[in-house]
This record gives C-alpha cells, structure tokens and sequence, in this order.
C-alpha cells in the first residue's frame, strides 16, 4: 500500500503541479496578454502622435525652406539696394554739386543780368536824352535852314531888285 499510497500522492502530487504550472502559465498569459494589451494600445497612440509630429516636421521643414528661400531673396534685395542706395547717393552727391553750381552760376548771371540792367537802362536814357538832343538840334536845323531859306531869297530878291528898292527885300 505504501507504493500505491505514495504513487497516488506522488501522482495527485504531478497533477497538482502540473494544475499550478497550467494556472500559472494562464496567469501570466493573462498578466502579458493584458500588459501587452495596454502597450499595444500605448504603441498605437505614440504611432498616431508620431505621425502627426511628423506631418508637423514636414510642414516646419517646408515653412523653414520657404522662409530660407524669402530669407536668400530679400538678402539678395538688399545686397542690390545696398549697391543701388550707394549708386544714388553718388548720384544725389553728383547732383547737389551740380545744383550747387548752377546756383552760384544763376547768382552770377542775375548779378551780371541786374548790372546789364542798370547799362541797358542808362543806355536808355541817354539815347532818350540824345534822341531829345537830335530833335532839338533837328529843330534848330530846320530854323536855321528856314533862316538860309529866307537869307537865299533876300539874296535873291537882293539881287534882282534895284538897289534903291532894296529895303522891301528885307
């Protein structure tokens, strides 16, 4: 009895081992099948945030190429105003110079223009002056001449009157 005792308990003693290996192997697949459960479900959400990170990457990624480029562009226009801005301003020095010496230019010829002026001016009243002084003259050219006139025709009557009858010539 003691073998089949000992084999029964020996044999309860296997099944109830064999019973604690398949309860313990069930509760560690239930353990890992529910852990991994939660970490499959924590995948998926670190996957979709991932994806959105790198939708936003792309975008950034994009908007930051775009912006390098608007950023090479404005250098490059600001490089050329800088050259223009230079250019002009050799320009704008060019022409104040130029400004500045048709000013002194225009202050001389107003000054000389208001001097000849003044000459063309007393040029005008001497001509004025003379133009009176000719008609004056003029007037005592025709008096004198009315006066060789009248001397001719009483040197004419002179002439040929007697002399006795002279006195009506004069």
């Amino acid at each position: 009895m003691s073998s089949g005792f000992m084999g029964k308990k020996v044999n309860l003693f296997l099944l109830l081992m064999i019973i604690l290996v398949l309860l313990g192997f069930g509760g560690v697949s239930v353990y890992y099948q529910y852990t991994f459960k939660n970490l499959n479900q924590r995948f998926n959400n670190l996957s979709v945030k991932l994806g959105v990170c790198e939708d936003n990457l792309m975008s950034n990624l994009t908007a930051l190429k775009n912006a390098e480029k608007a950023l090479n562009s404005t250098e490059t226009d600001i490089r050329k105003y800088d050259v223009l801005y230079e250019q002009k301003s050799t320009e704008l020095e060019n022409k104040k110079r130029e400004l500045a010496d048709t000013q002194a230019e225009l202050t001389r010829v107003t000054l000389q223009k208001e001097v000849y002026k003044k000459q063309i001016d007393e040029a005008y009243a001497q001509i004025i002056g003379l133009n009176k002084t000719i008609t004056s003259l003029n007037q005592q050219i025709r008096s004198l001449n009315n006066q060789i006139n009248d001397q001719k025709d009483t040197i004419a009557c002179l002439k040929n009157t007697d002399d006795s009858d002279e006195f009506e010539c004069i």
